[in-house]
């Protein structure tokens, strides 16, 4: 089930309406609805992630008696990674699935929640946490429908705590509804609106190759936008749907196109991945220890073992190598001078960047980017030199929504919403919401991250 797909509104509604109905019976009604709406991917789906709570929830007992059984919960909750995700990349002659062309082969959110089983073991062993003791709570934990299919990943400290006084029938927090529905309208905007009007055109550009360097940057540019308003337009549905529910969950993304630095780009990009990457991997491989090329080294490693987290394939491993650079030879503070120049370089590379994210094979980037650099023979996707002007002219306000943006989650905005919260507001929120979710649509285009 997906949140831009009509029925996702009732069940929604229905969740929320036995919730006022049932207050004390609040973390049952909210696991119910979560397995019901991972039920929807089907029951083999259902049967990886209980079998997988059920083995941490034992696990977790036992994890602070020695590094051994640590290691253990890691290698539970790698194995079925592996075995779903990478099987063919390890085993079939190193080959690689391209995400975008296929259908989801692996249970869905694996790579999300597997990524919150691992921090979870972690925090307890290193003594951050306690073990929950409820395996009904360490499921709702995992399970809890506004985040659990593509994050954001969520910690035991920052999360447990908000859903154990569920299942004393009270909330955590004060639900904010008319926040809460604001978000949910800006996330539809933000995939049904921009992301799937983008898809076609990037879809098509990266299938049949660009015709000509222009194109190439233009389709680049396309999925650059695509990718942003489909995936921040998801985390804003989630931390929406959070608010409704009297559950906060953190912002996922902020304007990460308006970023000065590789680092601040990955400090305002997915940000929960970033911090994960950060604390589980990066810190524990050295970080900032030792002299300007170790640290490099550490950084390539780290951002490439973060891009084969997106899928098994080579192009996700250059993505991520190619960041790992960026960030590096930010370190040196050559670029530090440039002014606003630094912030169009960033831009640059952000848009190169997604192009081996996008391609589906890596002769499909060396053949993309020769193409952007006139280097080679192009392909069959082109736009009309008349449409030309209009689609710079639609990047470039699409850049500025970014800049807007800014402003709808400044404080002031954030205060006006809630001092405006009301019958009126709520009922104009969820008739728009419902509005866009019965647009006619042709094709059916999933939230691209739904795919990792």
């Amino acid at each position: 089930m997906s949140f831009d797909q009509p029925l996702f509104l009732p069940f929604a509604l229905l969740t929320f309406v036995v919730l006022r109905i049932a207050p004390r019976l609040g973390g049952m009604v909210l696991l119910a609805s979560s397995l019901g709406f991972y039920l929807v991917a089907g029951w083999h789906d259902l049967v990886v992630v209980a079998c997988l709570v059920l083995a941490n929830y034992l696990v977790s007992l036992r994890v602070r008696s020695g590094r051994s059984w640590l290691v253990a919960a890691i290698g539970i909750n790698l194995a079925p990674l592996l075995y779903f995700k990478y099987r063919t990349f390890l085993f079939g002659e190193l080959g690689a699935v391209d995400v975008f062309s296929s259908e989801i082969l692996i249970p869905l959110g694996l790579s999300f929640y597997v990524f919150q089983f691992i921090a979870y073991q972690v925090d307890i062993f290193r003594r951050r946490i306690e073990p929950t003791r409820s395996l009904l709570l360490l499921a709702l934990f995992i399970l809890f429908f506004p985040h659990q299919v593509a994050g954001p990943i969520m910690r035991g400290h920052e999360l447990i705590p908000q859903l154990a006084p569920s299942f004393q029938g009270r909330t955590a927090h004060r639900p904010l509804y008319g926040l809460g529905l604001a978000l949910c309208l800006l996330g539809l905007v933000k995939k049904i609106v921009f992301a799937d009007s983008l898809a076609p055109f990037a879809d098509e550009a990266f299938a049949l190759g660009p015709a000509d360097a222009l194109s190439a940057w233009l389709a680049a540019a396309l999925f650059t936008f695509q990718i942003y308003f489909d995936f921040s337009g998801y985390s804003d549905i989630a931390v929406g749907l959070g608010y409704i529910l009297g559950v906060h969950l953190p912002y996922n993304f902020r304007q990460p196109y308006l970023a000065l630095t590789p680092q601040e780009f990955w400090r305002r990009w997915h940000i929960t991945l970033s911090s994960w990457i950060r604390d589980y991997l990066y810190i524990p491989m050295g970080g900032r220890r030792g002299g300007w090329l170790r640290q490099a080294a550490v950084l390539v490693v780290t951002m490439a073992l973060a891009g084969l987290w997106h899928g098994a394939n080579w192009t996700f491993v250059l993505w991520g190598i190619g960041w790992g650079c960026a960030i590096a030879l930010w370190r040196l503070e050559i670029f530090s001078r440039l002014g606003w120049l630094q912030w169009a370089l960033t831009f640059l590379i952000t848009i190169l960047l997604w192009v081996p994210f996008r391609a589906s094979d890596v002769d499909a980037v060396a053949a993309f980017f020769a193409v952007m650099f006139a280097l080679g023979d192009g392909g069959g996707w082109q736009i009309g030199e008349p449409h030309v002007p209009a689609v710079a002219v639609g990047l470039i306000l699409l850049l500025i929504f970014q800049w807007g943006e800014t402003r709808v989650f400044s404080r002031t905005a954030v205060r006006k919403i809630l001092r405006c919260d009301g019958a009126f507001m709520r009922g104009l929120c969820l008739g728009l919401i419902f509005w866009l979710m019965m647009l006619p649509r042709g094709d059916l285009n999933p939230f691209i991250y739904f795919r990792f």
